[in-house]
Order: C-alpha cells, then sequence, then structure tokens
C-alpha cells in the first residue's frame, strides 16, 4: 500500500496595489521594520544581564505584550494583528538558529536595505478568488495567475522588490509518496566557467550574468552617489540599480531551476561534492564573484527538494584533490591539471577535461563510501534536517 504524504510547496505571483495600497504596504513595512528591532533589543537587553538574573524571551511572551503595544502607537495597530504576531515568531526562529549554531545572531533591520515580508498565516482571513487577491486590511488586489496552485493555502506573504510587489502563496497537498529510485546515478562538478559538468560527459558553461552586467550597474552607481542624500533623484537612481540586481538575480535563479529539474527528472541519485562555500567565499576574494554568480548553494538546495519530490536522494561526498585525481588510475597529483579544462594524468596518461574527470572521480567516490546492502550499489546516507523548536505556550508552573 503506497502511503500519502503532506508536500508544501509555494507558489510566487505577480500583484498590483494601487496607489493607495502601495502606500499603505509601506508604512506597514516601516511599521514591521520599528517593530522588529524593538523586539531584538528587548531579546539582547536580557541577555545581556548577568547569568543568574539572564531573561530569555519567547514568541509567545512577546506576542503576550504586543497587544498594549498596538493601544499605544495607532500606526503600529493599523497592522493586521496576525502579521505582526508572525513577525515575532519569525525572530524568534532567527534566534532558534543562532543558539544551534545554525546561522548567525540576528542583525537589526534597516530602511533601504532589508525588506520585510507582510505574512498572514490563517488561511480563513485572506482569499483567493480566481485572479484577485483579497488581504485583511487591503481589500483585493489584482494579481497575474500565471499558473494553477495545487492543494490547499495556508499562508500568504506579500513581499516587495524594488517598485514590484509579489505575493507567495504556501498551499499545502496530500500525494501518493513517491517510489524510491536510485537510477540512473549522475555526478555533478560544480565550477566557476562551467556551471556543471556531470559524469555522463554534458559541461553547461556558465552564463555570467553579474559580469556582464558590471558596467551598467557601476555607471547606475555612480549616478547615486552623485545625486543629493534624501533627494527623489537619489531614491530614482538607487531603483535603478535595483533593477539591474533583481533582473541579474532572475536570470541566474532561471537557470538554476531548469538544471535542477533536468536532473531531478532524469537521474534518481545526484553526487555533489561537499563544500564548505562560506568559508571559500571569505579565504578567496578573487574567487567569491564567481562563486555567488555561479549559485553553486543555491544549486543544490533545488536539487535535494526535487529529488525527494520525485523519489531521488541527494549525495555529497569529500571534495578533497577531486581535480587532480585520475578517474581511471587513482592517481594524485597536481601537475595532471595543466590548465583550467585540460587533466592528462602524468601516470597512465588518460586525459580529459577537468571538469569531467572530476565529475567522474567523484561518482567512484560516492560508489566506494555506499555499503552493498543492494545491487543498485546506492549511498545509503541521506542529510538530516535539524528541526527548530516549535514556540509552544508556557504553563503556568514554568511562567516567569
Amino acid at each position: 500500500m503506497v502511503e500519502a504524504v503532506i508536500v508544501r510547496k509555494a507558489y510566487r505571483f505577480r500583484v498590483y496595489p494601487t496607489s493607495d495600497q502601495e502606500t499603505r504596504l509601506l508604512q506597514w513595512e516601516s511599521a514591521l521594520r520599528y517593530l522588529w528591532n524593538l523586539a531584538h533589543e528587548q531579546r539582547c537587553l536580557g541577555l545581556a544581564r548577568p547569568r543568574d538574573e539572564r531573561r530569555y524571551y519567547t514568541a509567545f511572551e512577546q506576542i503576550g505584550e504586543l497587544k498594549a503595544l498596538r493601544a499605544e502607537l495607532v500606526w503600529l495597530s493599523d497592522v493586521p494583528r496576525n502579521v505582526c504576531a508572525q513577525l515575532l515568531i519569525e525572530l524568534d526562529k532567527a534566534w532558534q538558529r543562532c543558539f544551534k549554531r545554525l546561522g548567525r545572531k540576528p542583525r537589526w533591520k534597516r530602511k533601504g536595505r532589508d525588506f520585510l515580508g507582510l505574512t498572514e498565516p490563517h488561511p480563513k482571513v485572506w482569499r483567493l478568488r480566481g485572479s484577485v487577491l483579497r488581504f485583511p486590511k487591503l481589500g483585493n488586489l489584482r494579481m497575474v495567475l500565471h499558473r494553477p496552485t495545487e492543494g490547499t493555502a495556508k499562508t500568504c506573504t506579500l513581499r516587495r522588490e524594488g517598485d514590484q510587489w509579489f505575493a507567495s502563496l504556501v498551499c499545502e497537498s496530500e500525494v501518493a509518496d513517491a517510489l524510491p529510485r536510485t537510477s540512473p546515478v549522475v555526478a555533478l562538478d560544480r565550477g566557476v566557467i562551467n556551471v556543471v559538468a556531470d559524469s555522463d560527459g554534458k559541461i553547461t558553461p556558465s552564463p555570467r550574468y553579474y559580469e556582464r552586467a558590471l558596467k551598467r550597474l557601476a555607471r547606475a552607481q555612480r549616478a547615486v552617489s552623485r545625486r543629493k542624500k534624501g533627494s527623489n533623484n537619489r531614491d530614482k537612481a538607487k531603483l535603478r540599480v535595483a533593477r539591474l540586481h533583481r533582473k541579474v538575480r532572475r536570470q541566474r535563479e532561471h537557470v538554476i531551476q531548469t538544471l535542477s529539474h533536468i536532473y531531478a527528472k532524469n537521474h534518481g541519485t545526484v553526487v555533489v561534492e561537499k563544500l564548505n562555500t562560506t568559508g571559500m567565499i571569505k579565504a578567496n576574494r578573487g574567487l567569491s564573484r564567481g562563486i555567488l554568480d555561479a549559485g553553486w548553494g543555491r544549486l543544490v538546495q533545488c536539487l535535494r527538494y526535487k529529488l525527494a519530490w520525485a523519489g531521488g536522494q541527494l549525495v555529497e561526498v569529500p571534495a578533497h584533490y577531486s581535480s587532480q585525481t585520475c578517474s581511471s588510475c587513482g592517481a594524485v597529483d597536481a601537475a595532471s591539471r595543466r590548465t583550467q579544462s585540460e587533466f592528462c594524468c602524468t601516470t597512465c596518461g588518460y586525459c580529459d577535461h577537468a571538469d569531467l574527470n572530476a565529475a567522474k572521480v567523484l561518482k567512484a567516490r560516492a560508489n566506494r563510501s555506499c555499503q552493498p546492502t543492494e545491487a543498485s550499489g546506492l549511498p545509503c546516507r541521506r542529510s538530516g534536517k535539524v528541526s527548530l523548536r516549535v514556540p509552544r505556550r508556557p504553563s503556568q508552573s514554568s511562567a516567569l
């Protein structure tokens, strides 16, 4: 009997608020930024106390104080109450990631740099009827529904990107659990010149969208520096820079989504090298721009959840000396990597493209690290995900 699982998918659509609605949304964004910084300061002050007097605020404690704060600040009370409460829950999750050493300490939100989303977590408060989205206290928002949604809608988030607004809808659907498929197996070698090179012999060159846009970005940023601070012309110049960055980001996302879809659809197991991308960016500033432009981390993230939907798996193997190892004889020699694209083994004379050779080495390492419990010869280890604590209402005995 095939078991059913709950799958959550997010759908992103463009919305077109009126001028009055956009003004109100901008006011809400400023109010939420103030609320985030205020709640963040309360947590920092609680942790700065002496050890025996230290106070760890929870999300429910801060949500309980929200009623008095909204009664005092009229402009904050205009924001829907559920949106404010959800923001405090997101702040609590950020602190949990910090305590579990999964991320850095939450930072202060600054105007012009951090754009907060307005999340309505209760599906009975907002409605989606055709191509019209009804959001609390805003009314109807015209939306471009370019594809149908699947499942039951749960949450709705309004987010701004420059001068454009988008709605992200999270839907839950109960589907049959995908049958595990383990073959065919492919290994991917990520690079800067080539986005990926797989063990099947396919190479995808990097389009380098960010590098192509550097001249236009430099020109637009010089225009910002020449404008008077606080003027409308400076805001227009900053908007041009934001549009250029948004275009590059969307182009990169399109390439990553297309590649991950192809590999997740046609392969049961995808092998990638386990890299500390953050450490590589900090250690080598000259290489950091190419790594970020290629989207190494985002590619692995997309492959992980798309393979899970299709019944496949993502396997990470050690990356040490993969570019200097011969896939034919296994000899390791730095002299074998003659150029960026040429690999010729100094021991056996095997010659191949350097990225393709590295992909074959990664595939061989995955086959050696697996336990031969099945005839398919697949790695039996799956990457685990650390679950964060769900904020719960404290009992009366444990309340401070």
